[in-house]
Order: structure tokens, then C-alpha cells, then sequence
């Protein structure tokens, strides 16, 4: 990454890190006044501001647009690192300080060439052990290693989920769609939340390992979630059927039962923990669904979106959908029966 001071041409397009914190009662003021929740989850109303200065200054700059900022995330290894920039990002997005698409600027003053190219997979800490999915054993949450087996696990199914929405941001954003017309910036608004949800995920799942004596890194991880990805990675409507609604709805389909087995076994903080991620998680299929109906109608005109979702999972997801369906959840994220019986085993 170039620094701000490397070219003249970095200093008009990239802002200094000295500069770039966010004035936290204009964000709130300019962005989601009525989401308390979204403020605090960006760290918008802590005495401290912001925590870019820890979180950024390795970068040396800070990208002006969102999808730069978005590469940025993706090639950021450490995880609590990627969750400090989301949280970064998403402020000045919400303060109308990061624009999309990005600005034009001229030879002499363009940034972009420091925004690399989206990579194919995410940067990953160095020494973590990876294994198949079907390798994994974390059991069923009866004894204390397989909660905290179940507990890594997802942590490592947040962070990969947080780089899936701020893929689909780097990947897709600038492109135009079919009808000529650009994605609108509510877009980046569902992604951009998104992000910071899963980003929030990923953090109470790492404070609860240590909580419990271990810490994320400790076990072994897949990187199965991240093939959706590589299958989707020339196609939008691909990547918002497969990841943003299969994937996702698939998640609650199975997540009430490792609460209810968490709670069982004993461990009612961790159930408590997963019922805020549960809930949260209904809105990020509301948003797969909202832009798969938005790109549909824009690409495909008249078109059944329902119709072409089926064709678009049969061509990108191997094998049927499996039951039982959390058919109430599903329902609240407007993404009921018709969607997906169909393609069920």
C-alpha cells in the first residue's frame, strides 16, 4: 500500500491518518439518528471516539472511497484488525465521507492505483490451522471443549462473514448492471451494515473463547464458506442467492438448536450470545433478498425472480437444500416457502 506521503497524487486522493477521525455527534447526526443500536455497534457514542488510530495506522492512509476501503478489510489478516476497520469504514460511510462510485480523478491525481485488485480469497493470520469442513469435530455441547469447539467455529464462520460484505462491495460495486444503471446507495447501506453486524459476531464470539479460557486461533477452521464465494465471483445474482440467502438462511435453520443445546448443557451466557447473533442475522437474508429482486428486475425484466433464484442456485450450489427449515424465520426476512421447497432434497 502506498503512503499518503509517497506522491502528491496520494495526498489529494487519500486522506492522512492524523486527520481521520471521525467527529463521532456528526456521524450520528448525518447517519442513522434513530439506530442507537448501529451507532454503538460502529463505537459512535464511546468517550474515545474512534479507535481508527490503532486500527489504520499500519495503512498510513485511508482510502476515499468504499470499495477501496472494502479491499482494504479483505487483505487485512488479523481479525481484530478487520473488525476495528469496519467499524472505521462503516463510520465514514455513514458520515457521507466515503463515495461510491469511486470519484473519477484525473491521471495526475489518481488514487485508485493504491487500491489493489479484489483479491480472490481473504488474508488470514499466519499459523492458523486449517482443515475440510468435513475434518471439523466440535460435537454436540456436552462437555466444555465442544462449546468452545462450537463457539470457534462460528467465530470463524463470522470473520469469513464479514469479508463476504465487503466482497460483494469491492466485487460488485462499481460495475454497472444491465440496464446501464449503477447499484444505488442503498447497496452499500444493507452491505455496509452488514459488515458491521457480522463484525459485532465476530467479536462477542471471541471475547466469549476467552471468557473460557481459549481464544480464537486455538482449533482448526475450514475455509468451506469461502467457496460459495470463489463460485460466485463473476455474478451477482449468483452471489446474492448462494451466500446472501442460501447461506444465510441456512443459518437459521440450525442456529436455535445450538442455543437450545448451549442452554442445556449449561451455558446460558453463550445461548444468550448466540440468540442476539440469531436475531440480527433475519435482516442480512431481508438484504439478499431485497438486491436479488432489485438486479432481477434491472437485468432480467418481467422475469420471475423466484423462478430465475432457482435456476441461479441449481447452477451454483452443489446439491439440494436441506430441511428443516426455520420456515418463521425465514418468513420474517420475506423469504418464504416458495423460494427455496423447491430446491429442497
Amino acid at each position: 500500500m502506498a503512503s499518503s506521503s509517497s506522491t502528491p497524487a496520494a495526498t489529494v486522493a487519500c486522506a492522512v491518518v492524523a486527520e481521520a477521525v471521525v467527529d463521532t455527534e456528526d456521524a450520528v447526526d448525518r447517519g442513522r439518528e434513530d439506530d442507537v443500536q448501529y451507532s454503538l455497534k460502529l463505537g459512535l457514542q464511546q468517550p474515545a471516539r474512534a479507535d481508527a488510530s490503532d486500527a489504520v495506522a499500519a495503512a498510513l492512509w485511508e482510502p476515499t472511497d468504499i470499495q477501496a476501503w472494502a479491499v482494504l478489510i479483505l487483505n487485512t489478516a488479523d481479525p481484530e484488525r478487520k473488525v476495528a476497520l469496519t467499524r472505521r469504514g462503516a463510520a465514514l460511510w455513514q458520515a457521507g465521507q466515503l463515495a461510491s462510485p469511486p470519484p473519477r480523478f484525473s491521471q495526475e491525481s489518481d488514487c485508485r492505483h493504491a487500491r489493489e485488485p479484489t483479491p480472490d480469497r481473504p488474508a488470514r493470520a499466519d499459523g492458523m490451522m486449517v482443515v475440510g469442513p468435513h475434518e471439523m469435530k466440535i460435537g454436540k455441547g456436552g462437555t466444555a471443549a465442544s462449546r468452545v469447539a462450537i463457539l470457534h467455529s462460528l467465530a470463524n464462520i463470522e470473520q469469513f462473514a464479514i469479508d463476504l460484505a465487503w466482497d460483494i462491495i469491492a466485487r460488485f460495486g462499481e460495475a454497472p448492471l444491465a440496464d446501464g444503471k449503477v447499484l444505488p446507495r442503498g447497496f452499500f447501506d444493507d452491505f455496509v451494515r452488514v459488515a458491521v453486524d457480522e463484525a459485532h459476531h465476530y467479536e462477542l464470539l471471541s471475547g466469549r473463547l476467552r471468557a473460557l479460557g481459549s481464544a480464537f486461533g486455538a482449533l482448526p477452521v475450514h475455509h468451506g464458506l469461502w467457496q460459495s464465494a470463489g463460485e460466485t465471483a463473476a455474478d451477482l445474482k449468483a452471489r446474492l442467492a448462494v451466500v446472501h440467502m442460501v447461506h444465510e438462511a441456512r443459518g437459521l435453520d440450525v442456529t436455535p438448536q445450538t442455543i437450545e443445546r448451549l442452554r442445556r448443557n449449561g451455558d446460558p451466557t453463550s445461548a444468550d450470545m448466540l440468540q442476539i447473533i440469531y436475531e440480527e442475522e433475519i435482516g442480512h437474508v431481508t438484504a439478499g433478498m431485497t438486491w436479488f429482486r432489485h438486479v432481477t428486475a434491472a437485468e432480467s425484466p418481467g422475469v420471475d425472480p423466484i423462478r430465475l433464484f432457482h435456476e441461479v442456485v441449481r447452477a451454483h450450489f452443489r446439491g439440494p437444500l436441506k430441511p428443516p427449515f426455520n420456515d418463521a424465520a425465514r418468513a420474517q426476512a420475506g423469504f418464504t416457502p416458495e423460494w427455496y421447497l423447491p430446491l429442497a432434497a
